[in-house]
C-alpha cells in the first residue's frame, strides 16, 4: 500500500480553495448528485475493472522495446468498477455510469529503471494550475505551454457535459514540493489535481506516481494517463496546444501562437527537444516485459487498498480481455546500450607511509539520457574497486571512530539513516541529470560482523536529496597477507548518475594510509552494467613522491629503530620496575622482533610468581598469578597513532628449549574493531656462567585479518611488585640486543645501564669449613664448606663476585683423581656423560630468586692446554643450570688453591660444597688431621668491590679429643726429654 506519509496534501488544499472560488460549479454538481441520491441503484464492490500499460514508438501505437531508449509515449489505462445510473442518464440524455465507490488515492508503481527527467520541461506553479490570475468559477489552467508533458483522459459521467467530446486535458510538469523529485498536475472543472512522483526508497528505487485525495465530485470511474517521451516533439503539438479544456469557457480556446513572450509562444518550448522518459536498461526475455502495479483506496473505505499488476509488454497467452492492446515483446536491444565509465582516484597528499584522504570519482557519460535520438547509458549494477597494494587501513583512524548498526542505517527503509557522526568515513555526492540538485551524504563504517556480509569491515553509502534516500551497503575485502583493499557494491539500483564522488577524510585520523615507498600506484575498478553486457575495467594511477612530512623518499631497506631500556629506580640491589621502549619512525620497516641480553645481576625473582603452563600460555589465557608486567602499543602512521594500553606480560614455563618464556597478550581492540587477542611468545635463557638473562621474542605480527598493525611504539613495563631487582655491582654495564624489521633487516641496539649507591650495601657472608678427621690412603680426605648470608639480607648485602681459597698443606689434591678429569668436550655436551671418576662431590644452593634449591655434582674438567683441571660446580633446579668454574692451581709446595673468578651476581641464602672421601676423592691427607690446627686462607670479593680476607679455620670432624690431647702431650714430653 502507498505510504500515507508520502501523500501530497496539495490536491486537498487546492480542491478546498477551488470550492471556495467556484461555488457555481459546486452548486451544480451538488444538484446533480442529489438526483443521483434520489434514485439509488445497487453497487458492486469497489474494484479495478481493467489496468493496462502501453509503451509506444509513434502516434499509431506501435510498441517500443529498445532498452535505454526514449519512447513516444507511455500510456496507463485504468477502469474502476462502475454501474449505470438512470438518474444521470435522464439528466444527460445519454448513457452514463457512476463508479461503485469514489476513488480517494491512486498510486501507480512504475517499473524500476523506467525513469523520467522533469528537468527537460518548464514548470507550472500551483497558482498557475488553478488559474489564479482570474479567480472566478471554472477558470482553466494558466500553465506555460512548455510545461505540458502529456495528457489525461478522464472517464466521468460529466465528461460530455463539461468537456469537449474528447474528455482530455493537458498534463503539466509542476514545481515539486520539498522532498519529492517531481510533480504533475491537471485542471478539471476548474479544480486542480496533482500527481506526485516519489522514489521507492529502500526498495527497487522505481518511481511511484501518486494522486492523493481525489475530489469526490468528479466521480471518476476510469482514466488514461499519457506521458510523452519527448514533450517538445512536434508530433505532440495537436494535443499540447489545441486540446479543448472546458466547453463552457468563454472566448477562444488556448492554442500555440507565434507571439513571442506569451504563455503559448515558442519561447516557452525548448529550442532543442530533450527526452522526458527513458526505458530501463535491463533487458527481459522475449514475452516478459516491464511490470507495473497500481494501488487504490476509496473515500468510503480509506486505507484499504486494492492492488493490481500488469506487464506493459505482455507475455504470450495473456488471458483475453485483460488488455485491449494484446501481447507485446520484452525489453530488447541491450547490446547497443552504451557503457563507458571512467574512474579517478587520487590521495589528498603524496607522502609515503602517511595517513591520507582519498578522492574517488566515478564518471558515467549520460549524453543519451536526454537526447531523443540517443540511447541512455546503462546503469551501474555492481562496482568492484581495488586500491593499489600498499594503500591500507590505517590503525591511527581507530581513535574515536564509531560504527553504524543495521538498525541505525535502516537498509531497505526509505527513512534517513541515523548513523553516528563518529562513523563517517567519507562524504559522498551523486550527480544525476534527472534531479536538479546532487544527492549528498556520507559513507559510514558498518559494525563489525553485524552487517549484511558478516565481514570485518563494511561501508554504507547514504545520500539524500529531492525525496531520494539512497542507501547502498558495500563489502570491504582485505587481503590477509598484503592488506590490499577491495570494495564491492552489488545490486545498485537502476538510477542514472553522471558522477559519483567519494572524498575519504584526510588528516592524521584518515581511514587510509599511503604506500610505504615512493612510486606509481594504480587503482583498478570493474563496473558491471544492468544491461547484461560484460563488465568494464577502468583504472587510474597516482604518484607517491616524497617521504613522511615531505622528507626524501624512504629507502626500501630503511630501518633505524629506537631502543631505550632501564630500571625506574637504579639503587643497587633494590627492587624496581623495568621499562623497555622500542620504536620506529614513519617510513621505516615495521618492527619484527627483539633479542635482548640484560646485564649480570639484573634479574627477576620467581619465588612469588606461578609460571604459566601450556596451552594457556599459547592461548593468551594465563592467570594474574603469572603476570609480571604490562604493555602499551602504539599502532598506525602519522603523529597520532592509536594506543592500546591494556597489554599484559606473563612469565611461563619452558619454551623453545629455554627454561622460561614469556606470553605477551594484547587485546586487538581498536575503536569499533575487535580482532581478538594477539599473543606473542618469547624465550628467557639463563647464562650458565653469569646467570644473565637473554630474551628473544618470536616474530611480531605485522598483519591481522588484513589490517596492518603498523607498530610504531612498544613499551613494556615489568612492574610486578618485588620482582625485578638491580645488580649489586655499580660498574657501568649495558643492555644489548638486536631489533629486526618486518622485511628481515636487523639493527644492533644497546642502552647504557649502571646501578648506583653500592656503598650502602653491606657484605657479611659467613664461611665455615670442616674436614674428615679420619683419613686413609684408599679413601683420601673429605671437605665440607658452608657459606651463608644474614637472614633476609637480599637488597641490603652485596653479592659475591669472586672467591679464592687455598687448602691447608695437610689437604693436598689427589693426583690420581685429577688424572680422571672429564674432557671439556664431553662436559660441554652433557656433564652426565662424564666418567664417574671425574665426579668428586656435590653442592646445593638456596636463593630467594627461585622457589626451589639448586643442587648438583662437582666435576674435575680438563682443558687440553691447562696444567690442572678446573673444579666445576653444576647447580640445577627450576629449569636453571649454573656452572661455577674454579681454576685449580697447585704450587711447588704442594698447596692447592681454587679461584672462582666469576660468581653470578645473584643473592644467596646458603651454599654448601661437599667433597667426600672415597676412591675418587678430590683430596688426600698428609698426617693426622686431628693433631693440629688447619687453616684455609680465603679471599671474598663482593660485586661492589668490597674485599674480605680471612684465614678460615678448617675443623676436623670425628676426632677423639682426649686421645689426641694425650698424644700431643706425649709428643711434647718426648721432645723435652730429648
Amino acid at each position: 500500500m502507498p505510504n500515507n506519509n508520502n501523500h501530497s496534501p496539495v490536491g486537498t488544499v487546492m480542491f478546498c480553495r477551488s470550492i471556495n472560488l467556484r461555488m457555481a460549479i459546486v452548486v451544480l454538481v451538488s444538484a446533480i448528485l442529489a438526483v443521483v441520491v434520489a434514485a439509488p441503484v445497487a453497487r458492486a464492490d469497489f474494484g479495478i475493472k481493467a489496468f493496462d500499460q502501453e509503451v509506444t514508438s509513434d502516434p499509431a501505437g506501435d510498441p517500443y522495446t529498445q532498452a535505454g531508449g526514449h519512447p513516444y509515449a507511455v500510456i496507463t489505462h485504468v477502469a474502476l468498477n462502475s454501474h449505470p445510473d438512470a438518474g444521470i442518464e435522464e439528466f444527460l440524455h445519454a448513457p452514463a455510469e457512476l463508479p461503485d465507490v469514489d476513488a480517494k488515492d491512486v498510486a501507480v508503481k512504475l517499473p524500476p529503471g523506467l525513469l523520467g527527467n522533469p528537468n527537460v520541461a518548464e514548470q507550472c506553479t500551483d497558482d498557475e494550475l488553478a488559474g489564479a490570475s482570474e479567480p472566478s468559477a471554472g477558470r482553466p489552467a494558466e500553465c506555460p505551454v512548455g510545461s505540458v508533458v502529456g495528457t489525461i483522459h478522464l472517464e466521468t459521467p460529466w465528461k460530455h457535459f463539461f468537456f469537449a467530446a474528447s474528455g482530455t486535458v493537458p498534463l503539466f510538469n509542476m514545481v515539486p514540493p520539498v522532498g519529492a523529485p517531481a510533480k504533475f498536475g491537471f485542471n478539471v472543472f476548474g479544480v486542480p489535481i496533482t500527481l506526485t512522483a516519489n522514489v521507492r526508497n529502500g526498495g527497487d528505487f522505481g518511481v511511484t506516481v501518486l494522486s492523493a485525495n481525489i475530489p469526490v465530485a468528479i466521480a471518476i470511474d476510469g482514466f488514461d494517463t499519457t506521458f510523452w517521451g519527448v514533450p517538445a516533439d512536434p508530433r505532440h503539438d495537436a494535443q499540447r496546444c489545441d486540446t479543448p479544456q472546458y466547453a463552457y469557457t468563454e472566448g477562444p480556446l488556448p492554442v500555440c501562437t507565434d507571439e513571442p513572450g506569451t504563455k503559448a509562444g515558442p519561447n516557452s518550448l525548448a529550442s532543442t527537444p530533450e527526452a522526458l522518459l527513458t526505458m530501463p536498461v535491463s533487458c527481459t526475455p522475449p514475452g516478459a516485459g516491464m511490470f507495473t502495479e497500481m494501488e487504490t483506496d476509496s473515500w468510503q473505505q480509506p486505507g484499504i487498498f486494492l492492488t493490481h499488476g500488469v506487464f506493459s509488454h505482455l507475455p504470450p497467452g495473456f488471458p483475453a480481455g485483460e488488455s485491449e492492446w494484446g501481447a507485446q515483446q520484452g525489453i530488447t536491444g541491450c547490446g547497443v546500450v552504451p557503457f563507458k565509465p571512467s574512474i579517478a582516484v587520487q590521495p589528498t597528499n603524496h607522502q609515503a607511509d602517511t595517513p591520507s584522504g582519498l578522492s574517488v570519482d566515478v564518471s558515467l557519460p549520460q549524453d543519451g539520457l536526454t537526447n531523443p535520438a540517443g540511447i541512455s547509458t546503462a546503469d551501474v549494477k555492481k562496482t568492484v574497486v581495488t586500491l593499489p597494494a600498499g594503500v591500507s587501513v590505517s590503525p591511527s583512524a581507530a581513535d574515536g571512530l564509531g560504527a553504524c548498526s543495521l538498525e541505525q542505517v535502516g537498509l531497505g527503509q526509505g527513512t534517513p539513516a541515523q548513523c553516528p557522526d563518529s562513523s563517517q568515513l567519507a562524504s559522498v555526492e551523486v550527480v544525476t541529470p534527472v534531479l536538479s540538485d546532487p544527492l549528498k551524504g556520507h559513507v559510514y563504517l558498518g559494525k563489525q560482523t553485524e552487517n549484511p556480509f558478516g565481514s570485518l569491515i563494511a561501508m554504507y553509502l547514504v545520500a539524500e536529496g529531492s525525496g531520494v534516500v539512497l542507501k547502498l551497503p558495500g563489502q570491504v575485502q582485505l587481503d590477509s597477507q598484503t592488506g590490499q583493499i577491495t570494495t564491492v557494491f552489488d545490486n545498485s539500483p537502476q538510477l542514472p548518475f553522471s558522477e559519483l564522488k567519494l572524498d575519504f577524510d584526510g588528516g592524521t585520523r584518515s581511514p587510509l594510509v599511503n604506500p610505504h615507498t615512493c612510486g606509481t600506484y594504480t587503482t583498478t575498478a570493474e563496473l558491471t552494467p544492468w544491461s547484461g553486457n560484460p563488465p568494464m575495467m577502468v583504472s587510474d594511477s597516482f604518484q607517491i613522491t616524497s617521504g613522511p612530512g615531505g622528507s626524501p623518499c624512504p629507502a626500501p631497506q630503511q630501518f633505524a629503530p629506537g631502543f631505550t631500556v632501564g630500571t625506574v629506580n637504579n639503587q643497587a640491589g633494590a627492587f624496581s620496575p623495568l621499562s623497555l621502549t622500542m620504536s620506529r619512525a614513519d617510513g621505516d620497516q615495521q618492527l619484527g622482533g627483539v633479542s635482548m641480553t640484560l646485564p649480570t645481576g639484573l634479574l627477576g625473582t620467581l619465588s612469588s610468581v606461578a609460571l604459566c603452563g601450556e596451552p594457556q600460555a599459547a592461548q593468551g589465557a594465563c592467570g594474574p598469578e603469572s603476570q609480571i608486567g604490562t604493555l602499551t602499543v602504539a599502532a598506525g602512521a602519522g603523529a597520532t597513532p592509536f594506543y592500546v594500553n591494556d597489554g599484559k606480560v606473563f612469565a611461563t614455563g619452558p619454551y623453545r628449549g629455554a627454561p622460561y618464556g614469556l606470553s605477551v597478550v594484547v587485546p586487538a581492540k581498536a575503536g569499533p574493531f575487535d580482532l581478538g587477542t594477539v599473543v606473542v611468545r618469547g624465550t628467557i635463557a639463563v647464562d650458565r656462567h653469569t646467570a644473565a638473562l637473554t630474551i628473544l621474542t618470536d616474530p611480531l605480527p605485522t598483519m591481522l585479518q588484513g589490517i596492518p598493525l603498523d607498530l610504531r611504539v612498544i613499551n613494556v613495563s615489568i612492574d610486578r611488585p618485588a620482582f625485578i631487582f638491580n645488580p649489586t655491582n655499580c660498574d657501568p654495564q649495558a643492555i644489548t640486543g638486536t631489533l629486526t624489521g618486518g622485511n628481515g633487516l636487523s639493527e644492533p641496539v644497546g642502552s647504557r645501564f649502571q646501578a648506583t649507591n653500592c656503598a650502602r650495601l653491606g657484605f657479611k657472608p659467613s664461611f665455615k669449613v670442616t674436614t674428615t678427621g679420619k683419613t686413609s690412603r684408599l679413601n683420601g680426605a673429605g671437605l665440607d664448606a658452608k657459606l651463608a648470608y644474614p637472614k633476609n639480607s637480599m637488597g641490603t648485602q652485596a653479592n659475591i663476585a669472586m672467591v679464592k681459597v687455598s687448602l691447608p698443606k695437610q689437604l693436598p689434591s689427589r693426583l690420581t683423581t685429577l688424572q680422571k678429569a672429564c674432557p671439556a668436550e664431553t662436559f660441554d655436551a652433557n656433564p652426565a656423560s662424564c666418567p664417574a671418576g671425574s665426579r668428586i662431590g656435590s653442592a646445593v644452593a638456596h636463593t630467594p630468586v627461585l622457589p626451589v634449591e639448586l643442587s648438583g655434582s662437582v666435576y674435575f674438567v680438563s682443558h687440553g692446554g691447562e696444567a690442572f683441571p678446573d673444579l666445576v660446580v653444576v647447580l640445577q633446579g627450576y629449569g636453571v643450570t649454573i656452572d661455577l668454574v674454579g681454576t685449580t692451581f697447585i704450587s711447588k709446595a704442594g698447596i692447592t688453591s681454587t679461584t672462582f673468578k666469576q660468581v653470578p651476581d645473584v643473592p644467596i641464602e646458603t651454599f654448601e660444597l661437599k667433597l667426600p672421601q672415597g676412591p675418587n676423592s678430590a683430596l688426600a691427607a698428609n698426617g693426622n688431621l686431628c693433631a693440629g690446627k688447619l687453616a684455609m686462607p680465603t679471599l671474598f670479593l663482593a660485586q661492589d668491590g668490597t674485599t674480605i680476607k680471612q684465614s678460615t679455620p678448617v675443623t676436623p670432624t670425628g676426632c677423639n679429643k682426649h686421645k689426641a690431647k694425650r698424644k700431643v702431650a706425649k709428643q711434647t714430653k718426648h721432645k723435652k726429654k730429648r
